[in-house]
């Protein structure tokens, strides 16, 4: 998740030219579109996106993993959105995306031909981990999730995992979650809602939510900590044609991307240098800031998880099981 920078005046400058990366840029040309369709082929084009949660794939060319591991992987830029990743792989313009899980599993309810094949990142299992949260004005009268009720929250995308999260929040402190209204903006300019009063709360991510947190907003509460701990977050997906011809690359793959992620869960400095330097943001604007936890597998049980919450909010349609999604290890 889909992984994946103020919300106030002082970052925006910075954040456009995150938000400028993501564009899509299409359909590579014929030259530089090598074809992957057999466990021969090395070469693996990775949709990226200049989040975070990117950090292993920037920290696993740098050491040499994917190299030692006999991928050439190379990295062509992704979609706007988690969403606007998945059409990079069915044209074949990309072998694995990341994504969120959530817009994973949302692409297979609606037939789309995707598997996930490998984890970026879980969301944190406790607070103190957790680098997403719902914040309000100082001062503010909203003092729980239950205040929520009657109130506009701003997210970056409806009917995402973030709205089924809260939304459980809500009725987990005996409020009612029927009663809160969402509305969608980029993540940049969520905090500047709250401020000029279009939304009395917010959910953002970091380093988001640190900046925010120094310019008049403050944390209400962690809803992923409180309700949906360890679900997955960012995932890398490919299409089903991909992962069913070259199960062999997927494998070497998953082998470089799990030391891949220790490195970063041991190294969190060099992923807040990674992302500053593959997102253009200076590195003092990072500080602070409370980075992923990295995975290189999804787990299919907490997917089901995830999936049993987009369900009961309304973001996922079918009642199926998902655990055929996940390519076994």
């Amino acid at each position: 998740m889909q992984r994946s920078t103020s919300p106030l005046n002082r970052t925006k400058a910075g954040a456009a030219v995150v938000i400028a990366g993501l564009l899509l840029t299409g359909c590579a040309s014929a030259e530089a579109t090598p074809e992957h369709v057999t466990d021969e082929a090395t070469t693996v084009r990775v949709a990226v996106q200049a989040i975070a949660d990117f950090a292993p794939i920037w920290l696993g060319l740098e050491q040499g993993f994917f190299t030692d591991a006999g991928i050439d992987l190379q990295i062509v830029e992704g979609g706007a959105s988690s969403a606007a990743q998945i059409p990079l792989l069915l044209s074949k313009s990309a072998d694995i995306a990341a994504t969120t899980a959530a817009a994973a599993l949302q692409a297979s309810a609606s037939g789309l031909e995707v598997k996930i094949v490998a984890g970026l990142t879980d969301f944190a299992t406790n607070a103190s981990a957790d680098q997403s949260g719902l914040l309000v004005a100082v001062g503010s009268d909203i003092k729980g999730f239950a205040d929520l009720e009657g109130k506009t929250v701003a997210i970056s995308g409806l009917k995402s995992v973030s709205e089924a999260v809260i939304s459980a929040a809500v009725d987990a402190a005996g409020g009612d979650s029927s009663k809160v209204s969402f509305i969608q903006g980029p993540m940049p300019t969520l905090g500047d809602m709250v401020v000029t009063g279009g939304a009395q709360a917010t959910f953002l991510i970091d380093p988001f939510l640190t900046l925010a947190t120094k310019s008049g907003l403050e944390v209400l509460g962690r809803p992923f900590a409180d309700v949906a701990p360890g679900v997955p977050g960012t995932s890398l997906v490919a299409s089903t044609e991909y992962a069913a011809a070259n199960p062999g690359v997927i494998k070497k793959f998953r082998e470089a991307l799990k030391l891949s992620a220790a490195f970063a869960n041991e190294n969190p400095d060099r992923v807040n240098k990674a992302l500053s330097a593959e997102a253009k943001v200076p590195l003092e604007m990072l500080e602070g800031t409370t980075v992923p936890k990295f995975v290189s597998v999804v787990d299919p049980q907490r997917l089901e998880v995830e999936a049993a919450m987009l369900r009961k909010y309304g973001a996922l349609e079918g009642t199926g099981d998902t655990s055929n999604l996940v390519v076994p290890e």
